[in-house]
């Protein structure tokens, strides 16, 4: 009997140990499994400056530091990784990309830049406002760039700026003197040695102003092997042109018959598969719908009448992109704006995405190969995952957030543009409720 009851207490404590050690284990399950931020970014005592709306990490070096060769330390979300390693050493002569991989395999890039200071060469804008009416421009150090946001209605014809700028620089125009903001307006900072640096000023005003009118985003499912696929897209380009910027097309590259064989052009993307949803064949399209879903997944005969039907539909969300390109570091940085027009129930979730137009290669066309075929809206990649990420709109039914990536060398600026939708993740069926698109450069 005694060792029947020693073989039960030991036989609880093991049941006792194994469910606590789940519990320890698996924390993850709590939400952890989809975090994946940089939290720490050191070299030395540097502590980097982190941006977590930008994704930017920023080293500030006193003049001489030689960033060629550096050693940072790296604190990450639990249970996410991030490449390059913390304690590898890096070039920081140019922006260096590091890239953070959540439990669930989601990821994220951030952009690390070296600034050596030097008082001679300084040459920085450390602030912008406007005083009448009250606005702070959000700097972008990185892309030399400032963005005045108003939140009220105003005259952009006549604003006057309060600048300051490094100790010892000079800024042209002049703190001071009243600008038409209408357009983009050049500021030159010429530091004690004579050097320069221009800043871009951009204003918006996102109150008060008359929505754009509804768009409707068709997803064109395609391949360069697929014979069918050039009459589904010439039908997408009589569609645009019917609608004209009101029509956004997406031609995305997935499926047996985009896989690259030989000189055939590759484009097939991570996000494209995910998309595709298994299908087996092309051409296919979706109208305002994030992927090929049952109900949803059109043959290029039905997208005249599914893209009609979608434009009767009223728009209650209002959605702008504006964007910010480095031709150097060829770092783009795209601002959304979104407001609501009427209250709205529902999970609004932002997917951005990178479109680039007009690429020429090879294409199998009814009547043979084309090696110089243009192939149009091809879909790049997106900024934040294949399933974008939740809308919070604030006190005022407004959202504004930036991202940014380095655009790859084989992409061409001047022909790329953004691409961003909301949709609806609690209507079952992923359904988009508005795009905006805006060209790149």
């Amino acid at each position: 009997m005694k060792k029947l009851r020693i073989f039960g207490y030991t036989l609880i404590a093991a049941l006792l140990c194994f469910v606590s050690c789940d519990v320890i284990e698996e924390p993850y399950l709590v939400g952890e499994d989809e975090a994946k931020e940089i939290l720490v970014f050191r070299v030395d005592t540097i502590e980097g400056r982190i941006d977590q709306d930008l994704k930017t990490v920023t080293l500030d070096f006193p003049g001489g530091t030689d960033v060629s060769h550096l050693t940072p330390t790296i604190v990450v979300s639990s249970y996410a990784t991030v490449s390059p390693a913390s304690g590898v050493a890096q070039d920081f002569t140019q922006p260096v990309t590091y890239r953070v991989t959540a439990f669930d395999g989601s990821t994220v890039d951030y952009q690390v830049i070296a600034v050596v200071h030097d008082a001679d060469n300084e040459k920085s804008i450390l602030s912008f406002r406007i005083e009448d009416p009250e606005c702070e421009g959000v700097i972008n150090e990185n892309l030399k760039s400032i963005t005045l946001n108003f939140t009220e209605v105003v005259d952009l014809s006549c604003l006057v700026p309060v600048i300051e700028v490094s100790e010892g620089a000079t800024v042209s125009p002049a703190s001071g003197e009243p600008q038409d903001f209408t357009e983009p307006v050049s500021y030159t900072v010429t530091a004690l040695n004579g050097t320069t640096a221009v800043y871009l000023v951009t204003a918006f005003v996102t109150s008060g102003m008359e929505p754009t009118g509804k768009t409707v985003l068709l997803h064109d499912y395609t391949g360069a092997r697929c014979v069918n696929c050039p009459a589904a897209a010439e039908l997408a380009h009589q569609l645009q042109n019917q609608y004209g910027e009101r029509l956004i097309v997406l031609s995305v590259h997935a499926g047996g018959q985009a896989q690259p064989v030989g000189n055939f052009p590759n484009f097939i993307t991570e996000e494209g598969d995910e998309w595709y949803n298994g299908n087996n064949a092309n051409p296919l399209g979706s109208v305002n719908c994030v992927k090929l879903l049952p109900g949803y997944t059109l043959q290029a005969s039905a997208w005249a009448d599914a893209v009609a039907a979608a434009f009767e539909e009223p728009q209650t969300i209002e959605l702008r992109v504006s964007n910010a390109y480095n031709e150097t570091t060829r770092q783009l940085t795209a601002t959304i704006d979104a407001w609501l027009l009427e209250n709205m129930l529902g999970d609004p979730v932002l997917t951005v995405c990178l479109m680039e137009d007009n690429i020429v290669g090879m294409q199998i066309t009814p009547t043979g190969l084309v090696n110089d075929y243009v192939h149009r809206h091809v879909f790049r990649k997106t900024f934040n995952g294949a399933y974008g990420e939740d809308v919070d709109f604030d006190e005022n039914d407004s959202y504004r957030k930036s991202f940014n990536l380095i655009l790859p060398d084989e992409y061409n600026a001047d022909n790329c543009y953004v691409v961003a939708y909301i949709y609806d993740n609690a209507s079952g069926d992923m359904k988009i409720i508005q795009t905006a698109i805006q060209k790149v450069n």
